[in-house]
């Protein structure tokens, strides 16, 4: 129905943020250039990660035609307020949930990539 719209909506807010990392992030004087702009990297790869969710649930209601090409654009919008409270009820479990899991698996990558680089700084330190 409608759950794609909590991701998309995310997407637009990590968006916006990552713009405002970035640009505080050039105003720093220069770091190593491994260093350098790794937050927006960050809420980059977050970014995307929301916008593929988002794409892939909007993919999943066109499939089952609930959405239209024209106004209000959403089948159930136009059902009356019962379908409404539905869509509703859908946005609230299906969208965030999909929202937490994508979040979680964005975490996650971020961890292992940390974790990947700390232990390959300590076999080199081992090494020498």
């Amino acid at each position: 129905m409608a759950c794609f719209l909590v991701t998309t909506a995310a997407a637009i807010g990590v968006g916006a943020a990552k713009h405002i990392v970035r640009h505080n992030e050039k105003k720093k004087p220069e770091v190593e250039i491994e260093e350098k702009f790794i937050n927006s990297k960050k809420l980059g790869y977050l970014e995307l990660t929301l916008w593929g969710g988002a794409i892939l649930l909007a993919g999943e209601h066109a499939f089952h035609d609930e959405i239209t090409y024209k106004f209000p654009w959403l089948t159930r919008a136009t059902q009356g307020p019962e379908a409404v409270s539905e869509m509703l009820t859908e946005m609230g479990t299906v969208g965030v949930g999909m929202l937490l899991i994508l979040v979680a698996a964005w975490f996650a990558g971020i961890f292992i990539a940390r974790w990947a680089k700390n232990r390959k700084k300590k076999l080199v330190q081992a090494e020498k």
